[in-house]
C-alpha cells in the first residue's frame, strides 16, 4: 500500500498501551493460535445490558492481523465475515481466539471465535489478509 504508514504508534484501539479509551488487550501464542481474554465495558453496549456487535467483530479482526503480525507479517484487512451466535452481555469474560487457515502468496485465511468461559460460542469470523511486508522491515 504504497503511501500508507503502517506504523505501530501505540494508540489502536485494540491493542495499544496509549489509547486511554482503548482495550489494552494482550495476547499470547497457544500452539499454533493467538488467545485474548477481556470482558467489554458497559459503555460498549448496544442494546441494554448487551455487547455492540462490532466491538466484538473488531476484536476478532484484531486477533487475526495480530496472529499475522507475531508471524512477521505487516497486513491489513481485505475482507471479514462475522456471524454472530449468541449475544455477550456486559461486563462477562470471554475468550478470542484466531488461527491461520491458508496462505497463498501474500494472501492469508485466517479464522478467529469468540467463546464464554464455558466453551458456549458468541461469534465466529472469517477474514482474507494481505500481506503488505514485513514486520520491522
Amino acid at each position: 500500500m504504497p503511501g500508507v504508514d503502517l506504523s505501530d504508534d501505540s494508540m489502536c484501539f485494540c491493542c495499544g498501551k496509549l489509547n486511554e479509551q482503548g482495550l489494552k488487550l494482550e495476547f499470547e501464542e497457544a500452539g499454533d493460535e493467538i488467545v485474548t481474554r477481556l470482558s467489554y465495558p458497559r459503555h460498549m453496549q448496544g442494546y441494554r445490558d448487551i455487547v455492540h456487535g462490532g466491538l466484538i467483530a473488531t476484536v476478532l479482526d484484531e486477533a487475526m492481523v495480530t496472529l499475522l503480525n507475531r508471524n512477521g507479517h505487516l497486513a491489513v484487512t481485505g475482507d471479514l465475515k462475522v456471524r454472530f451466535l449468541k449475544p455477550l452481555p456486559v461486563e462477562t469474560p470471554v475468550e478470542v481466539r484466531a488461527r491461520l487457515l491458508a496462505r497463498r502468496r501474500n494472501l492469508f485465511k485466517l479464522s478467529a471465535t469468540a467463546a464464554l468461559e464455558d466453551g458456549t460460542l458468541i461469534a465466529r469470523a472469517e477474514s482474507s489478509f494481505l500481506s503488505t511486508g514485513k514486520v520491522g522491515g
